[in-house]
């Protein structure tokens, strides 16, 4: 008989079993079997290591089976980005952590038949979801995605929930809701006046709720924070606004969340659900969105991918970062005229099509005496930028001494450009020769 001691802490589950099974005494005949049930402790890490929807040793469902409260599942390495299709739902009745890998994620399907999660937690517990698509539940009454039961909270970070389907309220149901980093898209209620989250106290912090086939989201208090809700088939929100705290600045695409003092009353400009990078799914914004560098007091460093947020993030789970650029040239030589004119030519080529300013300075410091002094000029014109290399050419004077043959420097830069377009600017050596006129 060997002694094992009751607490593994950080343990791989299926290495602790091999052990545990390794010194398990033969039951007396008068004793019925019994299964060893190591003991975890709170942040103890629980390891998937496959597939299986079932309850097969290794599988989701089975590691479930060990959580007595605080523990952590987490998913071997080689599983990341692939997805558990359940035989049955996941239950679970004790504060947990949920996580995929940070790169590629891990999605748990309910395969269009089955709820994918169902919590049972107190007041004082909280099951976390990171990293994790919860996709494709299936309910003929409330609730697919994930339900709540009792008085215990949820919290989502840097997750997704999409395609699930129930008669009501098929993405997220229950009492105490948090979503940071989050996507909730997708989703198809039967009965369209239910909304895809329901919650008695929701709280989104750059989060984005869209598309989905109904309404948005209900409550009886909400707090937004830099997030979007918009595109549904039916109102944004189904609940009073009596109850909403608005926090940083956010975004719909209609007035049931609050109007215009509330918040910005507008297209967000989502782009598909798609694989844009990182651990789940995620709505683009485009370019043009006024969602970009729209958000205050962020309190995310990072999006739902983990790319870096600005110092003003955008709002919702997704940080534009596909800013357009703009290449310039100066060309190297450049003529004058005796009454102070100078013409200068270029190039410029955006890697999207836009429309801004061109700021242009020509300097040039001659001899004056025993000293010197800074002939200079300035001018501004419109440029319509595109893909294609395209010639700029600008006429500027001096205001008091005229050029003289002779080097120079010039300097172009772009103004008044678009919070998407990343600011340029371009110095050239330039030749000055007086021209004929």
């Amino acid at each position: 008989m060997c002694t094992l001691n009751s607490r593994a802490p950080r343990v791989v589950l299926a290495v602790l079993l091999t052990v545990f099974a390794s010194c398990t005494d033969e039951p007396s005949p008068s004793e019925p079997m019994r299964g060893l049930e190591p003991q975890f402790n709170v942040g103890d890490v629980l390891m998937v290591t496959n597939t299986s929807g079932g309850t097969d040793i290794g599988s989701l469902r089975w590691a479930m089976n060990f959580v007595t409260g605080g523990e952590v599942i987490q998913f071997a390495s080689n599983l990341a980005g692939q997805t558990i299709t359940l035989d049955s739902t996941v239950m679970i009745d004790a504060s947990v952590t949920i996580e995929g890998p940070a790169a590629e994620g891990i999605t748990i399907s309910g395969g269009g038949r089955v709820i994918v999660v169902d919590f049972s937690l107190s007041s004082d517990e909280e099951a976390v979801l990171r990293n994790v698509t919860i996709a494709n539940g299936m309910s003929t009454s409330n609730g697919a995605g994930i339900i709540v039961r009792g008085s215990g909270s949820l919290r989502l970070e840097n997750s997704t929930v999409t395609g699930n389907v129930a008669a009501a309220w098929p993405a997220i149901v229950g009492i105490s809701t948090t979503l940071v980093n989050t996507t909730v898209s997708g989703n198809t209620a039967t009965i369209l006046t239910s909304p895809a989250i329901l919650s008695n106290h929701l709280e989104l912090v750059n989060s984005t709720i869209a598309y989905n086939a109904s309404p948005g989201i209900g409550f009886s208090s909400l707090v937004l924070r830099n997030s979007v809700i918009s595109n549904h088939s039916a109102p944004n929100c189904v609940s009073s606004i009596i109850g909403t705290t608005y926090e940083g600045n956010n975004i719909a695409d209609d007035d049931t969340c609050g109007g215009p003092f509330d918040m910005l009353v507008a297209s967000p400009q989502l782009g598909a659900l798609a694989d844009n990078g990182g651990p789940t799914m995620t709505h683009a914004i485009a370019a043009g969105s006024p969602a970009i560098n729209a958000g205050a007091d962020c309190t995310t460093a990072v999006d739902q991918r983990y790319v870096p947020r600005d110092g003003q993030c955008d709002l919702g789970a997704y940080e534009f970062i596909e800013f357009t650029t703009v290449d310039l040239t100066v060309a190297s030589s450049a003529t004058f005229d005796k009454d102070g004119w100078a013409v200068l030519t270029g190039t410029v080529r955006c890697s999207r099509n836009e429309t801004f300013d061109l700021h242009v300075l020509l300097e040039q410091i001659q001899k004056s005496g025993r000293g010197t002094i800074d002939v200079h000029a300035a001018a501004t014109t419109p440029i319509a930028c595109s893909t294609n290399v395209l010639p700029w050419s600008v006429a500027l004077v001096t205001t008091d001494d005229p050029f003289q043959n002779g080097n120079a420097l010039a300097t172009v830069g772009t103004l008044n450009t678009e919070k998407w377009v990343t600011p340029a600017s371009k110095s050239q050596a330039v030749k000055l020769f007086k021209g004929r006129k």
